[in-house]
Order: structure tokens, then C-alpha cells, then sequence
């Protein structure tokens, strides 16, 4: 019985070889990024705790997002910078105070590990992101500025 089941298993992968590739695939980004995400020193913050950072801690808020994206609607204080800005070191008087809280927002939480890690490596002592972006911001009703 058992070499019918790898025959049919040998089958389904050679019949269906596309789906097993896409598969490997998104298995393989999902441990990339999942590993990514434990070994980053970049914390991850709920948008609550994003708001408790910007009370207590007068964090830094650097939304990455589209000028037309941020322009709909933002979180108060945030700069509109772009991803460049952060990758070559560029953001102005956004990095004089390198010790105070960076809290990187971006449309659902994708880009913030990577850049987070990037505002580290240029001197940023402690940088989180918002988990979710600004989509999860709207959803739990949290306030936003639009320009």
C-alpha cells in the first residue's frame, strides 16, 4: 500500500508542477522574512502602543508611504519621506535627534523590518514599526491628519 501513496504523491508533483513550485516559493519567503523579523533589533509595535511611543517618548514618525497616499490622510507630527531617503542617508533635519524613538509607518507593515534596520545602521538608536501600517492605524479609528 505504502508505494501507491509515494506514486501518487511522485504524480500529484510532476501533474501539478507549477503549484509545487509556487508553493516552495511563498514557503521560502514566508521562513526568509519570518527569520528576518526575529533576528531585526527593529520592534514591532501595535498602533496603541504606536501612539503611547508619540506621548511619552515624542517618537519620531517617518511615514513612508506615497506623497499622494500620506497627503489622504496621516499620523499626526509624521514626515512623508521616501524609501531612498532613508537607504542613502538623506533625511534632513529628520536625523538630528538620532536618539530619540523612530516609528516607521508604511501602507500594511511590509517595508518597515528592512528600512527600521537601514535608520539603525545610519545611527538610529531605537526604531520600531507599525504593525499593520497605516491600514491597521484606520482600522482601530486612531486619529490621522490630511493635508
Amino acid at each position: 500500500m505504502q508505494p501507491e501513496v509515494q506514486l501518487s504523491f511522485l504524480d500529484f508533483v510532476l501533474n501539478h508542477y507549477i503549484l509545487v513550485a509556487v508553493f516552495l516559493v511563498s514557503l521560502y519567503v514566508a521562513v526568509v522574512n519570518t527569520i528576518k523579523m526575529k533576528l531585526s533589533r527593529v520592534g514591532m509595535l501595535s498602533p496603541m502602543e504606536v501612539a503611547e511611543k508619540i506621548n511619552r517618548d515624542n517618537a519620531l514618525i517617518l511615514d513612508v508611504r506615497s506623497n499622494e497616499d500620506f497627503a489622504l490622510g496621516h499620523l499626526p507630527g509624521a514626515l512623508n519621506v521616501i524609501e531612498s531617503d532613508i537607504l542613502n542617508n538623506n533625511l534632513g533635519n529628520a536625523s538630528r535627534d538620532k536618539t530619540r524613538p523612530a516609528v516607521i509607518v508604511d501602507k500594511d507593515g511590509t517595508r518597515t523590518y528592512e528600512l527600521g534596520n537601514e535608520l539603525l545602521k545610519i545611527g538610529f538608536k531605537s526604531v520600531f514599526a507599525l504593525h499593520g501600517g497605516m491600514f491597521v492605524w484606520q482600522q482601530e479609528g486612531l486619529p490621522t491628519v490630511r493635508d
